[in-house]
């Protein structure tokens, strides 16, 4: 494992030293976001910014940051003249994050638009970027010094992040455990300095430095991040906002819902980029009319295949009461995860969801004959809600309920994405459905793959569209004469090629 190392004051706490197995790559900050892009070293501790900007390229290991809570003391504007009289500002090039914070400062915070130029001597610079032991150094050769991570504290009273550990995304699939012993150490390794700090061979002045510092990533400077990359977004200097990822497979995605990515599938349970609970609502309980068809009819029938994380059943049963406090909902779930459960104990569940998620969890574990097939199956009943999540391949039990006097007002089609989980998305599978469904019952999912539509076009359905949510194509609506939204004509054209 190539391992991307800084070699400033501040990483001293993490005893890079001792990781003799490994190959260590020295360079500035700015150096090994390059080397961490391009695959060239595999773990690094690299530029916030560089997160922000390629998320989709990188794991983060959980709990581990160069951050400071107010003022960072190695992260300065200095300057012979005041902040409010600076025109031209000389920059390090060794750091992405700074220069950026930077920006925000003045474009944003200050509403000015000083001329940014490198430097390669601090010579005749009356106001110059400087970061790490060239801050620390050359802070008293400057009448005045600004330091960024205060300023920042003192817009928004959130702490900074600089610096984060990540992982390339391709090696840490390939690499769990090794990466999971390295990340331990690291904590363990940042955990000891601070237990023997004043017992260390260092300068008092260095060591209250450090002691100045955070070395953890709580949700606290996830919520800076998250703000830092909006002011990135407005200054177009990143092209979305990012989610965050991390090795435990913990998501925090666009609308702060967290959700979990699947390594073998190498897919997130949710859109990131659009929220998880967001997707739910946008892409499932909306399109599908579930509110309609509960204040209208005072039941409703769902299928839910791909159960996950539970969003989707938990978003459609809010729904469904707020409508009609009355309502007899039935929930078929479809889940191929035995471990769901231990799955939904990860995630931070939404307030608004959580007495929904008490239900889920007095589920018991039962047995359910559907046609002539007995399944594993989690089930809870009460006066409104009869749920059934029942733990099998999604192909075996739609063939099977084909044989059951059963037919849906709603399907939600969550499995995991075409590309990877291809048999979830078969013509015959489609037909299948298409027995069990009510005429005017509707289909949802967020594929629009071609394949998909074909399919689904092939099995007697017709097809609609609705608009992005957080991606970038438009998601699916297919019934067989329910009321949904047209194909725009340039998909009719290109639909009636399939």
């Amino acid at each position: 494992m190539k391992i991307g190392w800084i070699d400033y004051l501040n990483t001293l706490p993490f005893q890079i030293e001792r990781f003799r197995d490994f190959q260590i790559v020295k360079d500035v900050p700015s150096n090994l976001n390059k080397l961490l892009f391009e695959g060239k070293i595999d773990v690094g501790i690299i530029s916030a910014a560089e997160y922000l900007e390629h998320y989709y390229k990188y794991f983060i290991l959980p709990d581990l940051s160069i951050s400071s809570c107010k003022d960072v003391k190695s992260v300065i504007l200095a300057s012979h003249i005041p902040l409010e009289d600076i025109e031209k500002i000389y920059i390090t090039k060794e750091s992405k994050t700074s220069v950026n914070l930077l920006r925000v400062i003045f474009e944003i915070f200050l509403n000015k638009k000083p001329e940014y130029k490198p430097f390669e001597s601090l010579k005749n610079k009356p106001s110059v970027l400087l970061i790490g032991d060239k801050a620390l150094k050359h802070k008293s050769d400057y009448p005045y010094v600004y330091d960024l991570s205060k300023i920042w504290f003192d817009y928004t009273n959130l702490p900074f992040t600089f610096a984060l550990w990540c992982v390339n995304k391709d090696y840490f699939l390939n690499n769990r455990e090794k990466v999971y012993n390295f990340q331990r150490k690291l904590k363990e390794n940042v955990k000891e300095f601070f237990e023997k700090i004043d017992n260390y061979p260092l300068e008092t002045e260095k060591k209250e430095y450090l002691k100045n510092l955070s070395y953890d990533l709580t949700d606290k400077y996830i919520q800076s991040l998250r703000l830092f990359s909006q002011y990135l977004k407005q200054l177009n200097l990143i092209k979305k906002i990012p989610d965050f990822r991390f090795t435990d497979g913990k998501v925090i995605t666009v609308d702060n819902t967290i959700t979990l990515y699947n390594f073998d599938y190498n897919e997130a349970y949710h859109s990131s980029s659009a929220g998880a609970y967001t997707e739910s609502m946008h892409k499932f309980i909306m399109p599908c009319k579930i509110q309609e068809i509960c204040k209208k009819n005072g039941s409703i029938n769902i299928l839910d295949v791909g159960f996950g994380l539970g969003y989707n059943a938990s978003t459609a049963i809010k729904s469904c009461l707020e409508k009609n406090i009355n309502a007899k909902i039935k929930i078929i779930s479809i889940e191929k995860d035995k471990n769901f459960l231990e799955n939904i104990k990860r995630i931070e569940i939404p307030e608004n969801l959580k007495p929904v998620y008490e239900i889920f969890f007095k589920m018991v574990l039962d047995k359910l004959t559907i046609g002539s097939k007995i399944f594993d199956v989690y089930k809870y009943e009460n006066n409104n809600l009869k749920l059934s999540v029942v733990l099998a391949d999604g192909r075996e039990v739609i063939e099977a309920l084909t044989y059951e006097n059963i037919k849906f007002d709603a399907v939600f089609w969550d499995p995991f994405s075409p590309k990877v989980n291809p048999e979830m998305w078969e013509l015959e599978l489609f037909e299948n459905l298409r027995k069990i469904m009510k005429d005017e019952a509707i289909f949802a999912t967020y594929s629009s793959a071609k394949e998909v539509k074909k399919n689904l076009l092939e099995a007697g359905f017709k097809i609609g569209m609705v608009e992005p949510v957080g991606r970038k194509s438009y998601s699916l609506v297919a019934s067989i004469s329910g009321d949904i939204p047209p194909l725009p004509e340039k998909e009719m054209e290109k639909s009636r090629k399939y």
